[in-house]
C-alpha cells in the first residue's frame, strides 16, 4: 500500500512514519505543504492508495487540497482521512464537504488510524467496483440488472451528497461532538418501485441523481450532507430544521424537477414524486444509536411522508443529458 502523508509540521510526519511502518508500510511518501502535496499528487507515475491530511498548513490547508484532489481523475475514489487538531464542527462539515472519506482527530490511537485506514481502503475498493459497473449500463434491459433496489448505489456529481459509508463516518464524528444538535430528515421517491420495475440499471442511476440533484437544490438548510440510503430513500443531517421550512420544501423540490424534467433514456417522460418524512432529532451517540436514528427516519417517510413534492416540465437538462445518452 502506497500512503501520503502531508502535514507541515516535520515531528507528526515522523511519528506517522514511525507509526506506518510498525503496521507493514513501509512505502510511506511525506509532504509539508499542501501545495507540495498536490504536486506529488500531479506527477507520480503510480499513484497512491490511501492520503493522509493535515487540515491547518500555511499556503494550502487540508480542504483545499482535498477539493483539488477528487478532481485528479485517478483519486476520485481514493480514500482520503483527515488528521487534525480541528474538532469544530465548521470544520468537520467542510472537510466531508470537500471529499474527505473519515477525520481522524488528534490525539489519536494508533490502532484507531490503522483500524481507519482498512475501512476507507474496503470503502474505496468498493466505490471503484460501482463506478465501473455504472459506466457500462447504459445499453442493458430492466431484466439485466446489476444494481438492486435496496443497494445503497452513491449519488456521484452532486454538492452536499456522500456515500453512505462516509456519511456514516460524519455522523459518527458528529457523535464525538454530542451530535452538535443535528436532526435526521428523510426524502423518499414514493413510486420508486414501479419507475424501478420500468427502467435499466442506467436510467435508474440517472434517476436517482435527477432526485438528489432536486432535493438538494430546494434544501434551505445553511448546512446539511445527504446520503443515498437504498430503496430510493435519501437521508440529510442538518441543523436548524423548522416546521416552516419543511413546509416550503415541497414547492421548492416540486419547482427542482420541473427545471430538471426527469426522462428515460428513450426521451419519455419520467413522472416522480418526492415523499418528505418528518424530523428524528440526534440525541444520541454511538454507531447502533446512529444506525437506529436512520432506520427511524427512513421508517417515518415511507409509513407517514407529511409532504410531497412532484415532477413538472423542462427547464434545465437533467443527468441522462448531462451525461451524455441524449443529444
Amino acid at each position: 500500500m502506497r500512503i501520503l502523508a502531508v502535514d507541515d509540521d516535520p515531528v507528526v510526519l515522523d511519528i506517522l512514519n514511525e507509526v506506518l511502518s510498525t503496521f507493514g508500510y513501509e512505502d510511506v511518501t511525506c509532504a509539508q505543504s499542501g501545495r507540495e502535496g498536490l504536486s506529488i499528487l500531479r506527477n507520480d507515475n503510480v499513484g497512491f492508495d490511501v492520503l493522509l491530511f493535515d487540515i491547518q498548513m500555511p499556503d494550502m490547508d487540508g480542504i483545499s487540497l482535498t477539493k483539488w484532489t477528487r478532481q485528479i481523475a485517478r483519486y476520485r475514489d481514493t480514500p482520503i482521512l483527515m488528521l487534525t487538531a480541528m474538532s469544530d464542527k465548521a470544520y468537520i462539515d467542510r472537510a466531508f464537504q470537500a471529499g474527505a472519506t473519515d477525520y481522524i482527530t488528534k490525539p489519536f490511537e494508533i490502532y484507531e488510524l490503522r483500524t481507519r485506514m482498512t475501512v476507507a481502503s474496503r470503502l474505496a475498493h468498493d466505490q471503484k467496483i460501482l463506478t465501473d459497473i455504472s459506466g457500462s449500463l447504459r445499453d442493458k434491459q430492466p431484466q439485466d440488472r446489476q444494481i438492486a433496489l435496496e443497494d445503497a448505489h452513491p449519488v456521484q456529481d452532486i454538492d452536499h451528497m456522500l456515500p453512505l459509508p462516509v456519511f456514516h463516518n460524519y455522523l459518527k464524528q458528529l457523535g464525538r461532538g454530542s451530535l452538535f444538535n443535528s436532526s435526521l430528515l428523510a426524502f423518499r421517491i414514493g413510486n420508486i418501485d414501479r419507475l424501478y420495475g420500468s427502467m435499466n440499471d442506467y436510467e435508474y442511476i440517472c434517476a436517482l441523481t435527477d432526485a438528489a440533484d432536486a432535493m438538494t437544490s430546494a434544501i434551505p438548510f445553511r448546512q446539511f450532507l445527504m446520503a443515498h440510503n437504498g430503496n430510493g430513500t435519501f437521508i440529510c443531517v442538518a441543523e436548524g430544521i423548522t416546521n416552516e421550512l419543511l413546509e416550503q420544501l415541497p414547492n421548492e423540490i416540486a419547482h427542482g424537477l420541473e427545471a430538471i424534467e426527469p426522462c428515460y433514456g428513450d426521451g419519455r417522460p419520467l413522472m416522480m414524486n418526492i415523499l418528505v418524512g418528518d424530523v428524528v432529532p440526534l440525541r444520541f451517540r454511538g454507531a447502533d444509536s446512529i444506525r437506529r436514528a436512520i432506520f427511524e427516519a427512513s421508517a417515518k417517510v415511507e409509513a407517514e411522508p407529511l409532504h410531497t413534492g412532484s415532477f413538472g416540465r423542462n427547464k434545465r437538462k437533467n443527468s441522462l443529458f448531462r451525461l451524455g445518452a441524449l443529444q
